[in-house]
């Protein structure tokens, strides 16, 4: 069987028209796909941008090939040996024996997933500076650590659904959703101020009312 190896790469950067020799698969009608995914789902832009068309063609001129039907999508997860589909996906086994047949694969699965952290980290930077505009002299410094904190991606998966691949992550209650861009972070960043301002009132409002007593008590004991 033919596999994907370095001829799937031009110094060393995923090549999309070498990817194409694998996209001749006419089970999948990868060509057809590839000329409508623009207005599937109203999705496609840039909310749902591929994130490696080089990944998308590899996979389209394959998952035939070993007999893996699609859709429902392929959820492609990072292990420390190898990429796998999430838990209980029937097409498991079908999938080991492609990444296993064409390492090229794996070099592509791998650099989308570095490329999306990359971009992920690039636009809450971006957010962040944004969002600290006209607050200069305020002390942030806590409420920035908290933010970048809790914002750390849970778990990122590579998502094929026979159009197009693209990235998700786990929120903290452990859904799957599109990675973030730099309005998510820019939402978050609002609400996360609003309920830091919040605690911070709340705490200086208590100081406030326990003093009076404290006086109170040190007045009767003729402190």
């Amino acid at each position: 069987m033919d596999s994907i190896n370095n001829q799937f790469f031009i110094n060393n950067t995923a090549s999309p028209t070498s990817a194409k020799a694998y996209a001749k698969n006419d089970d999948i009608g990868f060509a057809q796909m590839m000329a409508t995914r623009g207005s599937v789902d109203g999705l496609s832009g840039a909310a749902k941008a591929d994130v490696s068309p080089a990944l998308t063609m590899a996979l389209g001129g394959l998952i035939g090939r070993y007999g893996i039907n699609v859709p429902p999508k392929l959820r492609i997860l990072p292990t420390k040996k190898k990429y796998v589909l999430e838990e209980g996906d029937e097409r498991s086994g079908k999938f080991d024996m492609l990444i296993t047949d064409n390492p090229g694969v794996t070099e592509l699965l791998t650099q989308a997933h570095t490329k999306a952290l990359t971009d992920r980290e690039a636009a809450m930077e971006s957010a962040i500076d944004t969002f600290m505009r006209g607050k200069g002299g305020y002390d942030m410094r806590g409420f920035l650590t908290e933010f970048k904190e809790n914002e750390k991606p849970r778990a990122i998966s590579v998502i094929y659904d026979g159009l197009g691949s693209y990235i998700e992550e786990q929120d903290a209650r452990g859904a799957w959703r599109l990675i973030k861009g730099e309005s998510d972070f820019m939402d978050d960043l609002m609400k996360a101020y609003d309920r830091y301002n919040l605690t911070n009132a709340a705490v200086e409002y208590n100081k406030g009312k326990s003093l009076p007593t404290l006086n109170r008590e040190q007045v009767a004991r003729g402190g």
